[in-house]
């Protein structure tokens, strides 16, 4: 097996990765060499690019593969060429693909892929249709399941054997501790209405995009993080940060083009994008959480103090703190233009100041010198409330914003 090398599903189990020849006369080979039934494991590509992955003689379905050394990438069919040219665009883009008769291999270091629980057993955060290949390894796992809404969601989590209850929390590669089965909409309405505080920010970096393949597989990952795991749907497009390897992720091709406008294109035929002077509405969550976005094709997500938009309620969804705000290494994806106090914005403290004054002296016989602005702030709050729905929250969000 001189043109292979060794790679690892996430069972552990160890396959040949076959270069330059097809799969099936490699195992033919083994074959009429040993004498016996093929009982190694190969991965590869047939004539037309198909991949073909075999275990123990049988063939059998899996696409996510690591080089047992903490880097991980998908096995992309390589039937399209065009498909494998756009996959391969980016060194970022976690990939094994055919091309001009050899294997291409583009594993990424990640943190993120394996959890475990409080007493050491090890789960995977995955999408819904990925249940089936970890039951058939015996593998634990977390997925989410809706109907594409927030209000449907609901979490699973099976231990290898059997349905189980969503442990609360895991841990980890690096031991660090996550909330398991959040609902960032929900938490996103429960910190406005404790806080009533959010902000308004503008984006702040060009993109290189595509549009997806119906049924593509992407992994999105922020900053050698792994993110999320899942496939394409329709009118989608693809979009990596240029001169960045945050990796990718997908928008809808209208959310696309309400966020984007077309810039120029590279030397090598991709198209940049810049962002358009576009105001969105955050509410920042503190602390360590894994959920899922159902708009995303219920992907299990997994994010430190992420930014959640709540700008469009049919599209909340969350952002990483560090993809947001940069680092010494990169720059932000947005920019805080503005903060707001949703619960009373300043200019209704202001228009209602003298009523409010004298409506509390004449009440409870507070002098109007020790009322101050933020007391104001806070009466508003309390007493009237910040709405649950979030069609009534963007009345005074336009309002704040005017």
């Amino acid at each position: 097996m001189q043109n292979s090398m060794k790679i690892y599903d996430r069972a552990n189990n160890e396959y040949q990765l076959v270069e330059n020849a097809t799969l099936m006369s490699i195992i033919q080979g083994y074959m009429e060499v040993n004498d016996t039934p093929c009982n190694q494991n190969f991965v590869g590509f047939n004539h037309n690019g198909e991949p073909v992955v075999i275990r123990e003689g049988k063939r059998i379905h899996r696409s996510f593969f690591s080089n047992g050394n903490g880097a991980w990438a998908r096995l992309v069919n390589s039937t399209d060429p065009a498909k494998v040219a756009k996959a391969l665009k980016s060194a970022s883009n976690p990939v094994i693909a055919f091309k001009d008769g050899e294997v291409v291999c583009q594993f990424i270091k990640m943190t993120g892929i394996k959890w475990h629980d409080a007493s050491g057993k090890t789960f995977f955060l995955i999408s819904k249709d990925e249940r089936e290949e970890l039951k058939e390894d015996g593998l634990a796992y977390i997925t989410g399941i809706s109907e594409g809404t927030y209000e449907t969601l609901k979490f699973f989590a099976f231990d290898g054997e059997k349905d189980i209850k969503v442990p609360a929390y895991l841990y980890n590669e690096k031991n660090r501790k996550f909330r398991v089965g959040v609902n960032f909409k929900r938490s996103a309405y429960k910190k406005v209405q404790e806080t009533g505080e959010a902000s308004v920010a503008v984006k702040n970096k060009m993109v290189i995009a595509r549009r997806a393949e119906t049924g593509e597989p992407i992994m999105a990952h922020t900053h050698n993080s792994y993110e999320a795991d899942y496939k394409a749907g329709d009118e989608q497009w693809v979009l990596e940060y240029v001169n960045s390897d945050s990796g990718s992720w997908t928008n809808s091709t209208e959310e696309f083009f309400k966020r984007y406008e077309f810039y120029a294109a590279t030397e090598d035929g991709r198209a940049i994008f810049a962002p358009r002077d576009a105001r969105y509405v955050w509410v920042h969550l503190f602390g360590d959480f894994i959920g899922c976005i159902p708009q995303w094709g219920d992907a299990m997500v997994a994010m430190s103090n992420p930014q959640i938009n709540i700008t469009n309620p049919d599209d909340v969804y969350a952002c990483s703190y560090i993809e947001f705000y940069g680092n010494e290494d990169m720059d932000g994806a947005y920019v805080v233009v503005k903060e707001l106090f949703i619960g009373a914005p300043e200019p209704v403290i202001l228009e209602f100041k003298e009523t409010l004054e004298g409506y509390l002296e004449a009440t409870f016989g507070i002098p109007k010198s020790t009322i101050s602005a933020s007391n104001l702030s806070n009466f508003l709050r309390e007493s009237l409330g910040v709405p649950e729905e979030l069609d009534v929250l963007q009345g005074k969000i336009a309002t704040a914003l005017a």
